[in-house]
């Protein structure tokens, strides 16, 4: 896909986007992300972060009331109005610097950030995920930490395995890279290539953790109202699946977390 067709996808998408976060599996898609991101934060507050493919600013904002400096970057005009409008509304428009950019050519000096987060899928929407990793590990600083996230090959493959028995082989076989994942069509990923691809860049690779949030049927997921009890059974058992390495490969999504040595 060409770079413009992404940029015009996503700014369509812009002014729907943050309604699934009001869904069952969307508190669910933020519940183990934010876990990674808390436990990565620097306890130094005028430390540089950067939220790189981050839309509407659904990472950046609370960052921002928690007192981070906090750069928020995406490929979409319209998802970066959305997120504009959004700190307006919160006072903290001083606090977050705005910029648009290309996740795969990012317009910042080599080891800036001491954070670097690039959560629910650009990685593997870009169009060229290579870059994207190159470029995510570069202005890392030394010593500086990464959280970023991609589709799962053993999900995609899963998926087309009732319908498509030769897509899913090509994908089980490395012969296919690109499949549709938990985010839409894009850059599918294995663990090992996923830890290999940030150790190449001089990552080292501290956890790969699997989100299984899109095995649970998908009226559970679109439900908008639900039991406090339920909610604290399922995100106990998704961060118990997380952690379990022998399924880590099975999640549809794989969250890295390392620290650039």
């Amino acid at each position: 896909m060409k770079i413009e067709d992404v940029r015009k996808e996503w700014d369509e998408r812009s002014t729907s986007y943050d309604a699934y976060f009001n869904t069952f599996g969307g508190k669910l898609d933020e519940y183990l992300r934010w876990k990674l991101i808390k436990e990565s934060l620097p306890e130094d507050k005028t430390a540089r972060i950067l939220d790189a493919g981050g839309g509407t600013g659904r990472v950046a904002l609370p960052l921002a009331r928690m007192g981070y400096a906090v750069t928020l970057c995406d490929l979409s005009p319209g998802q970066l109005e959305v997120a504009e409008e959004k700190l307006r509304k919160h006072g903290l428009s001083e606090e977050v610097e705005i910029r648009e950019a290309d996740i795969a050519a990012l317009p910042f000096p080599d080891e800036f950030f001491d954070l670097v987060l690039a959560v629910r899928g650009p990685i593997s929407l870009s169009t060229d995920s290579s870059k994207a990793v190159v470029e995510i590990s570069r202005v890392t600083k030394r010593g500086g930490r990464i959280c970023v996230d991609v589709s799962s090959r053993y999900w995609a493959a899963i998926l087309e395995y009732d319908k498509d028995p030769e897509t899913a082989l090509k994908l089980i076989r490395y012969e296919l890279n690109h499949a549709c994942g938990a985010h839409g069509f894009g850059r599918v990923f294995s663990p090992r290539e996923l830890e290999e691809a940030f150790e190449r860049n001089g990552i080292e690779v501290t956890g790969i953790y699997g989100d299984f949030a899109y095995h649970l049927p998908e009226e559970m997921r679109k439900a908008t109202k639900w039991e406090e009890r339920l909610y604290n059974q399922v995100t106990e058992i998704l961060e118990r699946l997380s952690r379990e390495s022998s399924v880590t490969g099975m999640g549809n999504d794989l969250i890295l977390v390392g620290e650039k040595c």
